[in-house]
């Protein structure tokens, strides 16, 4: 597999708009091999990636927030290997990440920044260094693309063995949370309704920050609808529907403990705006 295809391969993952474009223009770059530049503007290209992942997606509140955090001397904010931590794993310490999802981060994130180095003097090309070869500037490119897939697949693969034990207890306890609740949004639709099976669809990793993960289930929830009262239904005066709707359910968990659902604050809701939005429609 090429370097640029497998940059491809990234920007089709759930990302942020900005990091596919940035991925999305080093992969064109590699695909001009007649532009004297390629080296250059490919890595300007991946610094700019990286450099959004250690710096918008990194506040410094929020690195300086986690337990691991320890002030560098004489550095008034979070360093680099800081800010690509905290992208990867949030507040969640090397410790837990090794004992209990398998993973050791340590060498990735030192590959990644030395990545991010190496194309400083690429990025800097003055007559004389500029790598005009291209079997020179593929040898070049493939270290830092390979890294660069590495940190986002780790990035997905830390999330996903995070969340995967939890699956089944997130789906149920979605379940109970929306069914010992009133749903004020379906409420409001009908004199009265009933729910009649809810199903999760997708259970996911929301956000680590900091202080908390945040997991949510999603699917939906059948619900029966009646207008007016049981004899209005039956003089023919009330009228009954069946209707579905999309739900959500999230759980922050503090990243002392993540895995324990007990510390978790719930909040879940329906989406009815579709049974709006066809009402103005007409």
């Amino acid at each position: 597999m090429t370097a640029r295809t497998k940059l491809l391969g990234l920007a089709d993952l759930k990302i942020d708009d900005f990091s596919k474009n940035a991925l999305t223009a080093a992969s064109m770059v590699l695909a001009d091999g007649k532009n004297p530049l390629r080296l250059v503007f490919f890595s300007v290209s991946i610094r700019v990636l990286l450099e959004h992942v250690m710096g918008t997606l990194a506040p410094n509140d929020e690195v300086e927030g986690c337990s691991w955090y320890r002030k560098e001397p004489d550095r008034d904010e979070p360093v680099r290997a800081q800010r690509i931590q905290y992208w990867l794993q949030g507040g969640l310490t090397d410790e837990f990440l090794s004992t209990e999802l398998g993973f050791d981060p340590r060498p990735l994130r030192s590959r990644v920044l030395r990545s991010f180095n190496r194309l400083s003097k690429h990025v800097h090309a003055r007559q004389g260094t500029l790598i005009s070869d291209l079997n020179i500037q593929d040898q070049e490119v493939a270290p830092v693309v390979d890294d660069v897939v590495d940190l986002y697949t780790a990035y997905f693969e830390y999330r996903s063995a995070l969340i995967e034990p939890l699956v089944e207890s997130l789906d149920e306890v979605a379940v109970n949370d929306l069914m010992s609740e009133t749903i004020q949004s379906i409420d409001e639709i009908a004199t009265h309704h009933g729910i009649e099976e809810i199903y999760t669809e997708n259970t996911e990793v929301v956000e680590i920050t900091s202080a908390s993960v945040r997991y949510r289930a999603t699917g939906s929830i059948a619900v029966s609808l009646q207008w007016g009262s049981n004899s209005d239904v039956r003089r023919g005066d009330g009228a009954e529907m069946d209707k579905s709707f999309l739900f959500s359910c999230d759980f922050v968990v503090p990243t002392e403990d993540p895995r324990n659902l007990a510390l978790a604050e719930i909040a879940s809701g329906v989406d009815t705006e579709s049974w709006w939005s066809g009402w103005q429609d007409e």
